[in-house]
């Protein structure tokens, strides 16, 4: 809690590799957590608000691709890329006294950048703060193991994190939709 009320570029350089691990673990079971609770009110919400989002980018994807493409774009690739663009910049402003702005300013461009997964229309505007509320908490989990610990284990978190949310999704498509 300290941290997201002043997040500060301090490493934890010395603490051994198994720390680390039970670190990154401990944030991905609280962001699985809080990302299916934050879900679960917002189907709530959508059906009591009888909000049509569209398509899900996921559904488009899932269209066009094997689960091959899919599995590497989602947990290889994405976790790569946007940890290295969101939160690889960190360090420039490490020294900086204005730091806790930058990582914010991360978290919040993470999580908008996730409301492209959705149709944009103005209902789903209105509930925006919603939908990317588990980008926005996620984003935090990885800010913090990026700042502690290093960008390859916030790649590690990141890609974890999808694997745990995407491989359920793609041997359901899988069983329904054998290989050609």
């Amino acid at each position: 809690m300290k941290f997201t009320k002043a997040p500060a570029y301090r490493r934890l350089d010395h603490a051994p590799n198994p720390l680390k691990l039970k670190i990154v673990l401990a944030l991905l079971q609280w962001g699985i957590i809080i990302g299916i609770t934050v879900g679960i009110f917002n189907q709530w919400l959508i059906g009591l608000l009888k909000i049509d989002l569209g398509e899900h980018a996921i559904e488009t994807f899932l269209q066009n691709y094997s689960i091959v493409p899919l599995f590497l774009m989602a947990v290889i690739i994405a976790p790569a890329v946007e940890e290295i663009l969101f939160r690889g910049p960190l360090i420039w402003f490490k020294n900086k006294k204005y730091f806790k702005y930058c990582f914010y300013a991360s978290v919040l461009l993470f999580a908008a950048v996730h409301m492209t997964n959705f149709e944009m229309t103005r209902e789903v505007y209105y509930i925006a703060p919603f939908l990317v509320a588990p980008q926005l908490i996620l984003g935090v989990f990885l800010g913090y193991v990026r700042v502690k610990l290093g960008l390859q284990w916030s790649i590690c978190l990141h890609a974890m994190y999808n694997g745990i949310l995407v491989i359920p999704i793609l041997l359901y498509k899988l069983l329904n939709f054998p290989l050609e």
